[in-house]
């Protein structure tokens, strides 16, 4: 036996003599080491190979991170309305037709149609409003709102002694009515495929619409504006997009102001034109400018032909400015998740919209209905803006459950407006 001993790591090994030829390269079984067998001397010992340098390894690239979202910059956009008259025109004859064939049992469908016209051509950033109530709802609601009315109708006509408590009782449910017919209008209400919200708080409505309201005889209707105000506070409030609420900012002076404002206005007309319309009138008699035989009694004639006249264009003008007052008022003060509305509604446009849409729906015999009402929408909608949008996808859509018609349906019998 020969002992063969690795040079590198001493490794030795007894091998039987000649099985590892004179000169042969051997590897370490420990080591792995390589050298020259050499009998009868110390083993050479083979140059390890150099070890590859290792390759350059690229630093470790890092992990690909989502590029954080920047915040969008804040941006006012529009309200757009892209109805035509024509179209509308096609709705509305229809709709007319069949509610006067079905005696009013079609106003369901047609309030529908109606809505999902205005609804649709209605665009915000570009995309349009949808409205998805079901017209079978409706037509429930529409049931029990018809005989309600007539359960009332016939009270007041062939039971005087109940007609008072029949007003009482229906006076207590217009905050219910009130509450019903906004929860159906909101959730059958979205954009962008999420719904709006309203929250049915009752107590709070009846304290807004019944409350206050009896009060309005034992303040001498001072309490007014601030019943005004509560009700519009109550309807942005309550109402959201998603699970996103709006905040009303406005507060109670702003009405008080705006009532006040308006009241200055109908005095100033009341005690400066008049008066100098009845003095230009009688200097114009006694003068002999209008007619050579003028006498005070034609004079006075005049003079209230001219008052009979003016009473009724200065009642249009005053409710005109307080309607385009309240609207401007109450969106500039709506907020949602950090944007404002604002409403750029003026009075001499409504008043030109209203006076000239009453002269072509007269002149037409009613059949230009819907141009006026196209008109009307698209002028309001197009002096909405809403500024400050940042992100219009950072809403939650909010847990919607069905809500029946009724109340939607009894208001409008009853003639109860809801809208904002």
């Amino acid at each position: 036996m020969e002992q063969v001993s690795c040079p590198h790591c001493r490794f030795t090994k007894e091998m039987p003599v000649g099985v590892i030829p004179d000169g042969a390269r051997v590897t370490c079984p420990r080591c792995g080491g390589k050298f020259v067998f050499a009998r009868g001397g110390e083993q050479p010992v083979e140059p390890a190979p150099a070890a590859a340098a290792p390759a350059a390894v690229p630093p470790p690239a890092a992990a690909a991170q989502p590029e954080p979202r920047r915040p969008a910059t804040p941006r006012t956009i529009r309200f757009t309305f892209t109805g035509s008259a024509k179209e509308y025109f096609g709705i509305w004859i229809v709709n007319t037709f069949l509610k006067i064939v079905t005696l009013g049992a079609y106003s369901a469908w047609a309030k529908v149609r109606k809505r999902r016209y205005f609804y649709g051509n209605t665009l915000l950033d570009g995309s349009p409003f949808d409205y998805l109530a079901d017209p079978k709802a409706l037509f429930r609601g529409w049931l029990i709102g018809v005989l309600a009315f007539l359960l009332y109708t016939a009270g007041t006509r062939y039971a005087p002694s109940v007609s008072s408590f029949l007003g009482f009782l229906f006076f207590l449910t217009v905050p219910w009515l009130v509450v019903r017919s906004r929860l159906f209008n909101c959730r059958n209400s979205s954009y962008r495929n999420l719904r709006f919200g309203f929250r049915d708080e009752y107590r709070q409505a009846y304290v807004v619409y019944a409350g206050l309201a009896f009060l309005l005889p034992f303040t001498l209707g001072l309490i007014f504006p601030y019943l005004v105000y509560r009700q519009k506070k109550f309807l942005v409030e309550q109402s959201s997009y998603g699970r996103t609420p709006f905040t009303f900012t406005a507060t109670g002076k702003d009405y008080y102001f705006l009532f006040l404002k308006a009241a200055g206005w109908l005095v100033l007309l009341l005690v400066v034109v008049m008066p100098a319309a009845f003095y230009l009138v009688s200097t114009l008699a006694e003068g002999g400018a209008l007619l050579a035989d003028a006498d005070l009694r034609r004079t006075r004639m005049m003079v209230g032909a001219l008052m009979a006249l003016a009473l009724p264009l200065l009642y249009f003008f005053i409710v005109v400015y307080v309607q385009t007052a309240l609207a401007n008022l109450t969106w500039n003060s709506t907020r949602i998740a950090g944007s404002r509305f604002e409403s750029r509604l003026r009075v001499r446009d409504m008043a030109w919209l209203y006076l000239s849409n009453a002269v072509a729906i007269i002149a037409s015999l009613g059949l230009m209905i819907p141009w006026a009402s196209v008109r009307l929408a698209r002028y309001r909608f197009e002096t909405l803006y809403v500024e400050g949008v940042a992100d219009m996808e950072g809403f939650r859509a909010g847990f919607q459950g069905e809500v029946g018609a009724a109340g939607e349906e009894i208001g409008d019998i009853f003639g109860i407006d809801v809208a904002l």
